[in-house]
């Protein structure tokens, strides 16, 4: 799949897409825009944000640039290697994944499986990870994966206990990167493994296909977990460091230097299950470190970055 034909899936789904020099840009959420796929490093112009900014409308895009040895802020979770097999995984993941294995029955799935049995375990994971219901109706959820299946590089598996669904995966390949997209999991058969068989087999089936570069999770998320972070790398997953950037319309900005950034960062510590103020603190500090980078690389070209 290209980059545009990525971008085209986003736009029947109704999502915002703007094209600049670097790439594509989707909303990710209310007046939020991120670069696609966000597994590119791009540069893009001051131009191409302001762009983005006044067409989205944009109060910040997020977008992956390339790492330095001064400044490193972000993370992809990438595989590639060829003959990752048992062996790859940590102790601990190896075991979990053989008892998984034992237990589970993991297959390629029809999408039509996802929007009849799929619904309820994204409900579950969701409020499980945010506190909050999923924000899509069943109607939509339909809709959703009507729209990937007639796409042949989304691909659907699913780890079944029994006849059950315990958890399923979709992946989309964009060029040569196997992109970990979308999955859920039911928290009753969680004990069962499926997770650990779900991931291992499909990345070991996606580094067995010539097609395939590399196979990611994706970026860091802005209100990452430190059991999830650990979960990736010990199923073998490599954190390849980048610098993620958020920048904000010059016209919040300001509002959010001060007080905005204390007082985001005081909110997420009173409240830890709210994703939005720990998100909002987190783009807030992405902000400052996107600025600096910016600003220091500017100064090595001898560039006035005002």
């Amino acid at each position: 799949m290209q980059e545009s034909e990525l971008a085209e899936f986003y736009r029947a789904l109704g999502h915002r897409v703007i094209r600049t020099r670097s790439c594509f840009w989707v909303s990710a959420g209310p007046l939020q825009f991120k670069s696609l796929p966000d597994h590119k490093i791009v540069t893009p112009s001051a131009g191409e944000l302001a762009k983005v900014m006044v067409l989205g409308p944009a109060a910040a895009v997020r977008y992956a640039s390339e790492s330095t040895a001064a400044r490193t802020n972000g993370t992809l979770y990438v595989c590639s290697n060829r003959d990752y097999d048992l062996s790859s995984l940590s102790q601990n993941a190896r075991s979990r994944t053989r008892r998984g294995l034992a237990r589970c029955r993991v297959e390629r799935i029809d999408f039509t499986c996802i929007v009849r049995h799929g619904y309820g375990l994204a409900l579950d994971t969701h409020l499980r990870q945010t506190g909050k219901p999923l924000g899509m109706t069943c109607k939509g959820w339909e809709s959703y994966w009507e729209k990937a299946a007639q796409l042949s590089d989304f691909e659907a598996w699913g780890a079944f206990v029994g006849e059950k669904l315990a958890a399923f995966t979709v992946t989309c390949l964009v060029e040569e990167c196997l992109l970990i997209y979308r999955g859920a999991s039911s928290a009753e058969l969680v004990k069962f493994y499926p997770n650990e068989a779900l991931l291992f087999t499909v990345v070991k089936s996606g580094l067995a296909s010539p097609k395939v570069g590399y196979v990611s999770s994706g970026l860091k998320p802005l209100a990452s977990s430190e059991g999830l972070d650990y979960f990736k790398i010990s199923m073998g997953f490599t954190p390849s460091p980048l610098n993620d950037r958020v920048v904000f319309n010059p016209l919040i900005g300001p509002l959010l230097a001060w007080p905005g950034a204390a007082l985001a960062s005081r909110l997420a510590k009173l409240n830890p299950r709210r994703l939005f103020w720990r998100k909002l603190s987190a783009a807030i500090r992405l902000n400052k470190d996107s600025a600096a980078g910016l600003a220091a690389k500017a100064g090595e070209r001898g560039v006035n970055p005002a």
